[in-house]
């Protein structure tokens, strides 16, 4: 198990590898824990999932189908191979046809199928086809941002245009998975699954970069090293202030930048960066309650319990023994 100083040399060495600049400071954060559901069918098939406030996904890892999503006039054609991710969870529906009139929801098709080995089982009679879908959260800290900038749908396409490696490959290895369901199939499934979601967020994410005003989104160099001082000092006693001195700007010229980049005040910022150091050292080590406030910048085990439990609902012993 790790020691909190070594969690913390680690991190340093991977960020001093990556370009410095506050679009690489959010993606080397960026990880994803998966909830999945296998489906096997055949046509006709269908189903509406409400809107929900998280993210959600589809993989069709065989045959086809059509992905309809609530706001958007055109259906989604879905081929073999295809990934659809919904960042905000608007309610859609998914078939294998825009003839398909029979749909059931989701949640009622979880509640009231019993699945065989992990797979649940839409039997229409017809063409075949398989389905991974689910939903996801991702890091509370590099997510918001991220998140923010997103297109309504994100679709990966396997067959048309070069499609990246990690796309074809993570894909055929989720597919081969699925054929098989053999003993531990379903989390390995799930961690092939996070594996290719955050692939795929951090793709879409540095192409619509490209796009951006570069004076506002992520690479705002000031802001940019306002964002490593919070995150390699968590434990210093920052304000405002002394963190807008540090990069050379007013302390209102800082506060301005820094909300247009990020969304958020550089406060809020760097509580919520404090608490998942926190949460981190919490699951991966046994540093005491007393260490990690120390480690993250608060004076006692009452104040960093305080500001944990308003940020997770829990408190920081009740989290530990539930990871």
């Amino acid at each position: 198990m790790s020691r909190p100083g070594e969690l913390g040399q680690a991190r340093a060495e991977r960020t001093s590898i990556v370009d410095p600049d506050g679009l690489s400071e959010l993606l080397l954060r960026l990880t994803v824990s998966s909830t999945v559901f296998c489906f096997f069918m055949s046509a006709p098939w269908g189903f509406k999932v409400p809107a929900r406030p998280m993210p959600a996904f589809h993989i069709m890892t065989t045959g086809g189908g059509w992905l309809e999503v609530e706001g958007l006039r055109e259906p989604i054609r879905l081929g073999p191979g295809d990934l659809t991710i919904l960042p905000r969870g608007q309610g859609h529906i998914v078939r294998d046809s825009p003839r398909t009139r029979s749909l059931l929801r989701l949640d009622r098709i979880l509640a009231e199928g019993q699945p065989e080995d992990g797979r649940y089982t839409l039997d229409g009679g017809g063409a075949a086809a398989e389905l991974l879908c689910g939903g996801f959260a991702i890091d509370p800290v590099a997510g918001k941002p991220l998140l923010a900038i997103l297109p309504e749908v994100i679709h990966l396409k396997s067959a048309e245009g070069p499609a990246p490696e990690w796309h074809k490959g993570l894909v055929a290895m989720i597919a081969a998975e699925m054929a098989s369901m053999g003993p531990g199939s379903q989390a390995v499934i799930t961690r092939l699954t996070d594996a290719l979601l955050a692939q795929a967020l951090r793709h879409t994410v540095v192409e619509v970069d490209k796009s951006l005003d570069k004076t506002s989104a992520f690479s705002d160099p000031r802001i940019a090293r306002a964002l490593r001082l919070m995150r390699d000092h968590p434990d210093q006693p920052w304000t405002v202030p002394k963190i807008a001195a540090a990069v050379s700007l007013s302390r209102s010229a800082f506060a301005q930048r820094f909300r247009t980049a990020m969304g958020e005040t550089p406060m809020q910022h760097l509580t919520r960066y404090r608490m998942s150091r926190a949460a981190e050292y919490l699951r991966v080590s046994n540093a005491g309650i007393g260490e990690i406030a120390r480690l993250t910048g608060y004076e006692s085990e009452v104040s960093v319990s305080k500001a944990f439990r308003r940020q997770f609902g829990v408190s920081p012993g009740a989290y530990r023994k539930g990871r």
